[in-house]
């Protein structure tokens, strides 16, 4: 009853809170839209992007200058080595990092754009088929951003049309982690990812900015410091992200580089500080655990010197100990709720879960930057949607408190101080056997699940996957390999004179000459993303995804010399037995389907048989 009489007494803050945030986010993202077209529409020309124009991915080379004295003379000359990973990263170096592509543009003029806004030296050369320098763009964010271009967060510049090679060279420096990632787009391209970007990132840091001025404002009129906290959170949580996307550059800061460069570290410190004493302020651990109250007010301490000390010292000097500062502050942060959820305190457990967005926002983000995820608008910002559903819940978890407390005061004046101790042990108790028992019957539930799904998919003869499964499985890969552009290979393989052998040897024998034939099938695969199956009787599929018809003939002699080389054994029974294979592969695409692959694999193993058996047909 009390956790539903503090929800209703939030009601009515939630929906005029949604109210205010919803007209600020909107005011915000109008204005970084109406400025981002006033400033595309001064140097884009409208056209059609030639075909295969797109993200810079495979052959982009590089080359390390560690001393940063190479002039773009000294590197014409100099070997490059292919980048290996996009985006290219290089981590925290002192070295300047040359990188180079050629191009061919017959049609009109396209924009490349490093999409890093906290480079802090970047020079882009453009040199014709002959080496002569066409232009040079000295670029960064240690340059005024009035000096760019284009004015963006991106450092953007115009790639000329030309029916010869264009070579383009990029000296980058920085004190920041060195990430290039790079893109080439035609105009209207262009303007739809800025526009893309002024909404979300307006409807974001309005969100924010309302959040916090909100809650120093209740602060101002209540004195309560809890709100004083979350607003500097907030705050600083939005200039953070602002300045990650290059905004905070572009509109507050334009002209000072020099406090550019040190900003996020500074603001990652001060939100540090003020997270710690939020979570300690709106989960009262001082009130029960004084120990792990000592270590938050040290870490708030800590922040705050480092704050100091990120005014003054530079930014490689202190991203480290910030980094690692945040992770103990991370840590203290999750022992105090952790230890208030398990006294059932509610504003904890929304603090618990605004956790586990921002957690699961930021590993989105870092999954997507690796390449496990494929790219998309949503995966890009999903580090500022973390943040901003962290904000949001530890906002609701405030006003939570808040309206315990004064459910507290109330039944204060009605009743002792013993019936109130009674009451809270008692409910306390009965929600960890409640827990526990929702625990023990997941986990119950969970193994069952586990065990059905299993004996689903699993031939019980030999282990491997069953024909119901590989049908499922054909059938997503294919769809896979169509909109991802990867070819896909199919083995289908039978044991020669099988009938023959059963009949000779027996059922028995001819059972453990299946499970051979899988044991020698699964040694010989290798990637976690090849499946073998057992597609019926004594005939097996292995599915070869991202695989071309050379690599899966590879693997397809592999086994056929496996199984020559080594007879069944069983007892005192010794046989030699071959097989016939058939492969198929192919680029999926819509026009076709999953059967058609299926189909041809089957062709090429009945090719094999009637070719005499104990072969490989593709």
């Amino acid at each position: 009853m009390r956790k539903v009489q503090a929800l209703v007494a939030v009601l009515p803050f939630g929906t005029s809170l949604l109210g205010a945030l919803f007209v600020s986010a909107l005011f915000f993202s109008t204005l970084l839209l109406s400025t981002t077209a006033i400033a595309s529409t001064t140097v884009l020309y409208e056209h059609r992007l030639p075909p295969g124009f797109g993200q810079i991915a495979p052959d982009v080379s590089y080359f390390f200058d560690p001393s940063g004295d190479f002039l773009i003379d000294d590197v014409l000359t100099r070997s490059f080595e292919k980048v290996r990973e996009y985006p290219p990263q290089f981590g925290y170096t002192d070295a300047a990092v040359w990188l180079t592509f050629k191009y061919r543009n017959p049609g009109d003029i396209v924009w490349l754009s490093v999409n890093y806004p906290m480079l802090d030296d970047v020079q882009i050369f453009i040199l014709d088929e002959h080496q002569n320098l066409l232009s040079a763009y000295p670029l960064g964010d240690r340059l005024n951003f009035i000096e760019r271009v284009l004015l963006r967060p991106e450092f953007t510049v115009p790639l000329p049309a030309s029916e010869s090679p264009i070579s383009v060279y990029l000296r980058v420096q920085s004190g920041s982690s060195l990430e290039v990632p790079m893109t080439i787009s035609e105009d209207v391209v262009l303007r739809q990812t800025m526009e893309s970007s002024a909404w979300i990132q307006g409807l974001f840091f309005g969100a924010m900015v309302m959040l916090g001025l909100y809650h120093i404002l209740i602060f101002l009129s209540s004195g309560d410091r809890s709100y004083l906290y979350f607003g500097g959170l907030s705050l600083t949580m939005a200039l953070i992200q602002a300045t990650l996307w290059g905004r905070s550059y572009q509109f507050l800061w334009p002209e000072s580089p020099g406090w550019n460069d040190i900003a996020v570290s500074v603001l990652i410190n001060a939100s540090n500080f003020f997270g710690v004493l939020y979570i300690a302020k709106v989960v009262k651990i001082c009130e029960s655990h004084r120990w792990i109250n000592i270590a938050a007010m040290t870490l708030a301490t800590t922040s705050a010197v480092m704050v100091g000390l990120s005014l003054y010292l530079p930014y490689a000097d202190v991203i480290y100990p910030t980094l690692l500062l945040s992770m103990m502050t991370f840590i203290t942060g999750a022992t105090i709720v952790i230890v208030r959820m398990r006294r059932g305190y509610p504003p904890a457990f929304a603090v618990f879960v605004a956790g586990l967005m921002y957690t699961l926002g930021s590993a989105s983000y870092i999954l997507g930057k690796l390449g496990v995820f494929n790219n998309s608008l949503l995966l890009d910002n999903a580090l500022a949607l973390g943040q901003l559903l962290q904000v949001l819940l530890f906002a609701f978890a405030l006003s939570i408190r808040m309206a315990m407390d004064k459910e507290l005061r109330e039944r204060a004046q009605r009743d002792t101080a013993h019936a109130q101790a009674l009451l809270l042990e008692t409910e306390r108790e009965q929600n960890m056997r409640l827990d526990q028992e929702v625990k023990a019957r997941t986990q119950e539930l969970r193994e069952a699940n586990a065990r059905l799904e299993k004996i689903s998919t699993t031939d019980s003869l030999t282990g491997l996957y069953n024909r119901r499964h590989f049908d499922e499985v054909l059938e997503r890969e294919y769809e896979r390999g169509a909109r991802e552009g990867k070819s896909l290979s199919l083995i289908m393989l039978d044991l020669d004179y099988f009938k023959n052998l059963n009949d000779s040897q027996g059922h028995t024998f001819g059972d453990e000459a299946l499970r051979q034939t899988a044991l020698r099938i699964q040694d010989v695969l290798n990637r976690p993303a090849d499946m073998a199956f057992r597609y019926g009787g004594e005939e097996f599929v292995i599915l070869l995804p991202d695989t071309e018809a050379s690599a899966a003939h590879i693997l397809a002699r592999q086994i056929w010399t496996a199984m020559r080389s080594e007879p069944v054994v069983m007892k005192q029974q010794t046989v030699r037995l071959t097989i016939s294979i058939g492969i198929a592969a192919t680029m999926p695409n819509k026009e076709n389907s999953y059967y058609t692959l299926l189909k041809r694999a089957d062709e090429r193993l009945y090719q094999a048989k009637n070719e005499g058996r104990d072969r490989i047909c593709i």
